[in-house]
């Protein structure tokens, strides 16, 4: 059975693989890039006359076929960018220099390293805050979230400095009362 890999139009990651009739409940578009075993590069689904049922609902749809399974090719072809997809690709209007050649924008810090460093070394208990929140960017970002992943980030960014200015904050208001009592 053909199984067909695609290139997803919103994070630009690779998907599948997937048969035919998959493709069809993925919405993917005639100039969404495919790829299947036996193809050299990658083409737009349009191109390929087994997928047009896909897009035109007068052509019958294709009976399966077995061949062998073969890893899809990464894409290595910068596809052309029109001004509504540059929005897509860089939802946040990053500059260039933090979107790769595929549009696909990078994972977010996680101060994951930071949070428990602080959490062991301070005893600051406001740090587990932050150790929570960055393990939830990794997360939202392999789930396409890049937003999420971003605010997740922003999270534990601020509950590690949080953390870090705990202690401070502990012994200023310790000494504070000893002076007074």
């Amino acid at each position: 059975m053909l199984k067909y890999y695609y290139i997803d139009d919103i994070s630009k990651l690779q998907c599948g693989p997937f048969t035919p009739n998959e493709l069809a409940r993925k919405g993917i578009r005639p100039d969404t890039m495919v790829w299947r075993s036996g193809l050299a590069d990658w083409v737009e689904a349009g191109t390929m006359p087994e997928l047009n049922y896909l897009f035109d609902s007068k052509i019958p749809v294709p009976q399966e076929v077995k061949q062998p399974e073969q890893k899809p090719p990464q894409p290595t072809t910068v596809y052309s960018q029109q001004p509504q997809q540059q929005n897509r690709q860089n939802p946040q209007n990053k500059p260039d220099s933090q979107v790769n050649l595929n549009g696909i924008l990078p994972m977010p810090k996680q101060w994951l390293v930071e949070s428990i460093l602080l959490t062991i070394f301070c005893c600051s208990p406001i740090s587990l805050v932050g150790i929570f929140y960055a393990g939830r960017v990794e997360t939202l970002y392999r789930n396409n979230d890049y937003e999420g992943a971003m605010d997740a980030s922003k999270k534990a960014k601020q509950w590690t400095l949080a953390g870090l200015l705990f202690l401070p904050a502990l012994f200023v208001f310790f000494t504070f009362i000893g002076i007074f009592f």
